[in-house]
């Protein structure tokens, strides 16, 4: 009996735990959402807190892939998180369901340290559904050919 007493509080203190996060999701406007996002890509603490943004079906795209789920993505960004060092925001917009950023995201590639891009967002009821991040992917190209060779 007090057994159970315990894991009825656990589970209601959980409970209460998601609705809160879920409510305070809500809350924020569809800039913060995304802001949120990008925010984990510079702290790895954060990064867990970044990913429960996007939708299960998240659909995310750039010059040299095209994902369908929220999983492709976070094998891909585990990948990235090899390479990638840091991610400044420049300016965001935001009209309506869609948040433009430009940011500047480097890496700890020779020649690759300092790259722009542009991602266009697409939130619904405080969650990533998709994004597609346009950059000059040319000298990308060339450094993931050479690791082919």
């Amino acid at each position: 009996m007090k057994t159970m007493k315990v894991v009825l509080l656990i589970a209601m203190g959980f409970t209460s735990s998601f609705m809160y996060s879920q409510q305070k999701q809500q809350d924020m406007t569809n800039q913060e959402v995304v802001e949120k996002f990008l925010n984990g890509f510079n702290d790895p603490s954060e990064i867990t807190a970044s990913l429960a943004l996007l939708t299960e079906a998240y659909r995310f795209s750039n010059p040299m892939v095209k994902l369908n789920s929220k999983a492709a993505f976070i094998a891909l960004a585990q990948e990235m998180s090899k390479v990638l060092t840091g991610l400044r925001i420049i300016r965001m917009a935001e009209h309506g369901d869609w948040v433009v950023v430009l940011y500047e995201f480097k890496s700890s590639i020779p020649g690759l340290e300092s790259n722009f891009g542009t991602e266009w967002f697409r939130v619904e009821n405080g969650m990533i559904k998709e994004s597609q991040l346009i950059y000059d992917a040319s000298e990308w190209r060339k450094f993931y050919a050479q690791m082919q060779d």
